[in-house]
């Protein structure tokens, strides 16, 4: 039985670089991953907790969320998140133009769903990483300065350094024109350049994706800390949406329905997976900061994982 895959219309980010980095994750075993869904698939007594459990809160999400938070998403993600997405699905796909190659993937479910799996896994990464990366980023930035060459120090110390005296005029958009001393509007001048200074160094160590260059940094062991917090509520979460989207509902029928479709549908779908996967995480982010504050979450509260 062949079955056609359909994907919701989604609108996929547009490509900012031609440079390509990959970064292959392992997909877990199919029948280890079953069991643990089974696990955790068993009754969960939560009648004794006052809020919302872990796992009603993802079950909820994965249920409910549409292929219009995609466009949230690309909008409001940080760029560095969005375009390892893209250059990930694009080592997966291939480049071929679709307008020129009509491109067809054939699989049977049971294939379908153990890259679905690893794709959305693969999401949950990149959100991990970027914490991770970011809290790296702001304990570098209150460390001590390392010391200068010499050949780098500049001709001269910071600060104003002419004696200077007078007052300047600028002309502000609401009250009209205020009067500046002039010493400290060489100082707010010279933060100002310090500013450029700093965006334009982040600029030129940013020409490769820096998420796609610190997941390729990493050890192995350290790569495997990435989903050491996916544990059998993510799980379900992920099966539950996998199972959504396929609408297999005879296990036995995995091994032997075929889905099809073609590659840009295919690509769609893998962009969908990769941002469902990364907002799990982002999910359980907020759970564990709202638990730690005795906010409890309602399910009529919930955003799409907005929190990103």
């Amino acid at each position: 039985m062949k079955q056609f895959l359909t994907v919701p219309q989604l609108h996929l980010p547009s490509s900012s670089s031609s440079s390509t980095s990959v970064v292959s994750f392992p997909i877990r075993n199919l029948k280890k991953l079953h069991r643990l869904a089974l696990r955790a698939a068993e009754p969960h007594d939560s009648s004794n907790n006052a809020t919302l459990s872990r796992r009603e809160i993802l079950l909820e999400y994965v249920k409910s969320v549409q292929p219009e938070f995609m466009d949230l998403f690309f909008k409001r993600a940080p760029r560095q998140v969005v375009d390892a997405m893209r250059q990930t699905v694009t080592n997966m796909i291939g480049t071929l133009p679709p307008q020129f190659y009509a491109v067809t993937v054939s699989t049977v479910a049971e294939n379908l769903a153990q890259l679905m799996y690893s794709v959305m896994m693969t999401g949950y990464i990149f959100s991990n990483a970027r914490y991770r990366l970011e809290l790296q980023q702001s304990l570098e930035q209150v460390a001590l300065p390392e010391a200068q060459n010499k050949k780098d120090m500049p001709d001269y110390a910071p600060g104003t350094q002419k004696n200077v005296s007078g007052e300047v005029i600028r002309w502000n958009n609401v009250s009209g024109p205020e009067k500046i001393d002039a010493k400290k509007y060489i100082e707010l001048l010279e933060a100002e350049i310090e500013e450029l200074n700093h965006q334009v160094g982040r600029q030129s160590s940013n020409a490769q994706n820096e998420l796609l260059e610190y997941l390729k940094s990493l050890e192995l062991h350290n790569l495997k800390e990435l989903t050491g917090t996916a544990g059998e509520d993510v799980v379900l979460a992920m099966n539950t949406f996998i199972k959504r989207l396929l609408a297999v509902s005879d296990p036995s029928q995995m091994k032997t329905s075929m889905s099809e479709t073609s590659a840009p549908e295919l690509a769609k779908l893998l962009y969908w997976l990769m941002v469902v996967g990364y907002s799990i995480r982002n999910l359980e982010v907020r759970y564990e900061m709202e638990r730690v504050l005795a906010t409890p979450p309602k399910l009529a509260g919930l955003p799409p994982a907005e929190i990103i």
